[in-house]
């Protein structure tokens, strides 16, 4: 993994030219190690003043590594008709791209001043041009590995009119196919409504070919995820000018999940983002089919039709054109500069939009027919400790609204490779309502599964993730030893991982001071190890992992080191024995038996 370059290295050693105006930045693990490993990463390059010379242009940049797509962010972006070209080492220039400033985001958080990301496809220097000098500027890249994009593409080429799992809709390819757990969202969806369909375009090339859309894609995601900070990818959908229909933002696609794509409606919406820049060059044929087709199931399985007006509340925001609490009567497939101060999804598309309608018009099946079983999932608690039980519930629904009972439905886990496996059965009662449980060793993402008819399609839930929480326990060899010698200690770290033991002495009152804490040897969940007990006192050892400020620990164990073991009477009162630990926490005081003071030298 690279070591973390610094101004004063990259001057001394030559590896940018002008470094002084282009300082790249590293996280942990660094993009080298995720590109060895296949899997897309991100980084990025602070860009000074310096980088412009006082002019509109800057000098070439070379990026710390080589990079598929990028977006520029800092307080000067804004208004500043930034534009970027690319090439590899020493290769052809591509054409000057605009930056366009993001005007869409989470509901409660706003837009960020950046810009949209653009894809180039395997480039490393760039130039900015803008119509002023900039400066604090910061270049966000993703790198999709060559291992990655062909993965993806593969997976793509065998989609099938199966792909997207929901009853009745087009071909979709899904996130399985795309980001196979490369770009994973970081918290689970959260569900609205869909009330209608906003069209986007994500303002990137148009130069990209069948085979590049999956990775591009992938990069969109790491993008809004990384960069922008938002849980998941933002669009609820992405179209390619092939007529590719890509899952977006994960939580069913059948579902109403909650994107980023409309500040002020994204509750109330879907968004369905086109691969390109369509301000000057309308969509293709391909495209327009595959979005009626697309608009026309998710409005009709959500109870809508797609010609007409629909009124909805405004959520307000930064970019929104309408105040919170306005009532706001859009077209049930709208652009998005409709609801929010943008030009998106660009003129000549949305020039396309009636044409959009009508062909959804003729495609959408009714609202009725459309009406699909929904079933539910649902974590009695979203932390389960190692070895526990987890609790789940949920609820089947009928196309017509009314419960389904006697139904059995599936409770399934996610595994390592990204596929489900069966984890508990249930059957739904006259209520249409399931419980299950489950062992819980390892964190993972759940749904359940069912079939509400003889011959139905099946109905899968959205998804929920249970984290696993440790499970601590320790026990010592003996509750009193010589000053001087060492205490064994040993137990278990479930599921297995770094773990270490706090030791305190007691300076009398009940309060313990610390002393040291040392790392222990976890092999296959479980540790035994010696700690040296160097002065005669009252001690207090606890095993503990996780983050030093909210650890898992174990039932702390009390010893008592003496100057002469032989002349001292057995203690009145023992230390605690090893016990489990579901996120036990607390300050370095507390009760304990008292006894003399000293001090302590811990051992490996």
């Amino acid at each position: 993994m690279p070591d973390r370059l610094t101004r004063r290295r990259l001057l001394a050693t030559g590896a940018l030219a002008g470094a002084a105006a282009v300082v790249p930045s590293f996280g942990a693990p660094g993009p080298l190690w995720a590109a060895m490993r296949g899997r897309p990463s991100s980084f990025s390059m602070d860009v000074t003043g310096a980088a412009f010379a006082g002019g509109r242009t800057t000098r070439v940049l070379r990026a710390p590594h080589r990079f598929d797509l990028l977006g520029v962010r800092g307080a000067g972006v804004r208004g500043a008709g930034l534009e970027v070209r690319a090439r590899p080492l020493g290769g052809a220039w591509s054409r000057w791209a605009p930056l366009d400033v993001a005007r869409h985001g989470p509901d409660d958080r706003g837009p960020l001043a950046a810009t949209e990301p653009v894809w180039v496809g395997g480039a490393q220097e760039l130039q900015l041009r803008a119509r002023r000098p900039l400066g604090g500027l910061t270049v966000s890249f993703v790198a999709v590995p060559a291992a990655a994009r062909s993965a993806a593409t593969a997976r793509a080429a065998r989609v099938s009119a199966t792909a997207s799992q929901a009853s009745g809709a087009p071909p979709i390819i899904g996130r399985d196919v795309w980001e196979a757990g490369r770009c994973p969202p970081r918290t689970d969806p959260s569900y609205g409504e869909v009330q209608l369909a906003f069209v986007h375009h994500t303002v990137s090339a148009n130069e990209y070919t069948a085979a590049d859309s999956a990775g591009i894609v992938l990069s969109i995601c790491k993008y809004h995820r990384d960069t922008n900070g938002w849980n998941d990818l933002g669009y609820n959908f992405i179209v390619d000018r092939f007529g590719q229909i890509f899952e977006g933002r994960a939580g069913g696609v059948d579902q109403a999940v909650i994107g980023a794509q409309a500040e002020g409606y994204n509750r109330v919406s879907t968004g369905i983002a086109n691969l390109g820049t369509f301000s000057d060059v309308p969509q293709s044929p391909a495209a327009l089919d595959a979005m009626a087709r697309l608009i026309g199931w998710k409005l009709a399985i959500h109870g809508a039709p797609v010609s007409g007006t629909v009124t909805v509340t405004s959520g307000g925001g930064r970019t929104n054109r309408f105040p919170s609490g306005r009532a706001v009567t859009f077209q049930r497939i709208a652009g998005h500069r409709d609801g929010c101060s943008t030009a998106c999804p660009g003129n000549a598309l949305y020039a396309q939009l009636p044409e959009i309608r009508s062909r959804a018009a003729k495609v959408a099946p009714s609202p009725a027919a459309a009406a699909a079983a929904r079933l539910t999932v649902a974590a009695a608690t979203r932390q389960v400790p190692y070895g526990r039980s987890a609790q789940f519930s949920g609820r089947l629904l009928g196309a017509d609204g009314r419960p389904v009972s006697g139904v059995r439905v599936n409770l399934q886990k996610q595994g390592g490779s990204g596929s489900f496996t069966t984890i508990a059965r249930a059957t739904t009662d006259g209520d249409g309502r399931w419980q299950a449980s489950a062992l819980w060793r390892a964190s993972g993402a759940v749904r359940a599964t069912a079939r509400p008819a003889p011959g139905a399609a099946s109905v899968r839930s959205p998804q929920t993730t249970v984290t696993v929480g440790a499970l601590v326990t320790a026990k010592a060899a003996t509750t009193r030893i010589q000053a001087g010698r060492t205490v064994a200690i040993a137990g278990q770290v479930r599921p297995q991982a770094a773990a270490r033991v706090l030791v305190e002495r007691d300076a009398g009152n009940g309060r313990y001071v610390r002393v040291a804490e040392t790392a222990l040897r976890v092999r296959r969940g479980r540790f035994a190890q010696a700690v040296r007990l160097a002065k005669p006192g009252l001690y207090r050892l606890t095993v503990r992992t996780g983050p030093a400020r909210t650890p898992t620990s174990a039932e702390p164990l009390f010893v008592r080191a003496v100057r002469d073991i032989r002349r001292t009477p057995a203690p009145t009162s023992t230390g605690g024995t090893g016990a489990t630990a579901g996120g036990t926490t607390g300050p370095s005081t507390g009760a304990g038996p008292t006894g003399s003071s000293g001090g302590v030298s811990p051992s490996r």
